[in-house]
């Protein structure tokens, strides 16, 4: 085993005063880490990400004593425009966040308190979509998850204002993992926009985060996740999803920051009529190395499926994309698009992108694609020639193939931050940020 490997298995503490099933999990999915190790370049999923780097670090639990991260993260974010909920390297922070209105019914809080005082309402739901076997960051997070948010809601609750969840995570002098989980489950007819913003010290550290969404009949959820995690980080992400007849998502992600991030999500599409939007932007610059992966699974007819994702990389930076949707047989009249376009910023930043589609049924229309390519010289040509500086010129047209996903997040405050932090990797950020303005 390596040392993260050995160091992570270690971090395992067993059930001690959980309920049997709970224990009895966390055993299972800790099994499941170690007969599946980290992943390697020889893991067909992980083709091009490379974890050498991450392999070597031994990594601890995060402290539970002593002032961490989040208020000083927190410091400069604006106001909620709903309830926001936070969380200190993976445990719930009830002082430090903000409570709102919600339906009759519905409940919002620590997934650890939820464990704690209404079992019944998560056993039936934790752990069945997020599977462990084969997927070791899930089974490290099933086996070591201490705290994480729990949603649900009842048929017909609306809950109009944006919920937040802000992960901070970063403790100085020592490389710390954390595994939140996140658990949605939206009775038929619920509707609600979940904003997940994973915050990060300038420390080294494994954010290893999970996100289980359940969608009855006919219910609508927005999820948004903006990571910006700090430049020695490690993020991993998986969002696990399964939509009834009728549900929609819309599932939409910004990938800033970290050393090596990587988000997945995976979903099925399991009754007839079910709508899937999957998008994304990642940036990365340096040496950095940023993986995006989707699986969608089209069980049942009459499904729709839309995948759009985009990356900017310069530097020497590294940009992966796998996106697979596979159509299984008799799913007839399944609509799937699905599209990755890339941006390179100089010529050793490298990007590989995949998107696959695997049709087994004959009454369908899919169709996916994948570009790379560079800054339009003629464009800016153009603008030189119009008296705008060349720094300010190339980031109008950055902005320009970027806006399309920054835009995507619709919430008013998150929208202005997503806007704040894309123009800031820009070389005139700020002169494009008033021009768009």
């Amino acid at each position: 085993m390596t040392p993260a490997e050995q160091s992570l298995a270690a971090a395992f503490r067993g059930g001690a005063g959980e309920p049997a099933w709970l224990a009895e999990a966390r055993a299972g999915a800790l099994a499941a880490f170690r007969a599946a190790g980290l992943p390697t370049t020889r893991h067909e999923d992980w083709r091009f990400t490379s974890l050498a780097a991450l392999s070597t670090l031994s990594l601890a639990p995060a402290p539970a004593d002593g002032e961490g991260p989040a208020r000083a993260l927190l410091a400069s974010r604006p106001a909620p425009e709903g309830a926001r909920l936070v969380f200190e390297n993976g445990r719930f922070r009830r002082e430090l966040s903000t409570g709102a209105p919600l339906p009759a019914g519905a409940v919002l809080g620590s997934l650890a308190d939820a464990l704690r005082h209404a079992p019944e309402a998560v056993r039936p739901h934790l752990g069945r979509l997020a599977r462990v076997d084969g997927l070791a960051f899930t089974a490290l997070n099933g086996a070591l998850l201490e705290d994480g948010a729990f949603l649900l809601l009842p048929p017909g609750a609306r809950v109009d204002a944006p919920i937040e969840l802000v992960f901070a995570t970063g403790a100085a002098g020592r490389a710390v993992a954390v595994h939140p989980r996140v658990l949605v489950v939206a009775g038929e007819g619920a509707r609600a926009t979940l904003a997940e913003v994973h915050l990060g010290t300038g420390d080294t550290y494994l954010a290893n985060s999970v996100t289980e969404l359940v969608l009855g009949e006919g219910a609508e959820i927005e999820h948004l996740r903006l990571q910006d995690e700090g430049a020695r980080a490690f993020h991993v992400s998986a969002l696990f999803a399964e939509q009834a007849a009728r549900s929609r998502l819309a599932a939409h992600g910004l990938a800033l920051g970290g050393q090596l991030a990587r988000s997945e999500v995976r979903a099925r599409l399991a009754g007839e009529g079910a709508e899937l939007a999957v998008s994304g932007l990642y940036m990365a610059d340096g040496a950095r190395t940023t993986d995006a992966f989707t699986w969608v699974e089209h069980a049942v007819p009459r499904c729709t499926t839309t995948e759009t994702y985009k990356g900017i990389l310069d530097g020497r930076a590294r940009g992966v994309f796998a996106g697979r949707i596979v159509v299984q047989p008799g799913a007839q009249k399944t609509s799937a698009r699905q599209m990755n376009s890339n941006l390179l910023l100089s010529d050793d930043a490298i990007v590989d992108t995949k998107p696959q589609l695997e049709i087994f049924a004959d009454d369908v229309k899919c169709g996916h694609g994948g570009t790379v390519g560079q800054l339009d010289e003629a464009a800016l040509f153009y603008l030189r020639s119009r008296g705008v500086e060349e720094a300010e010129a190339r980031s109008l047209l950055i902005w320009a193939f970027a806006a399309e996903m920054v835009d995507l997040v619709r919430p008013a405050g998150l929208h202005a931050r997503a806007r704040e932090l894309v123009a800031a990797r820009l070389p005139a950020g700020r002169k494009v940020l008033e021009a768009a303005a």
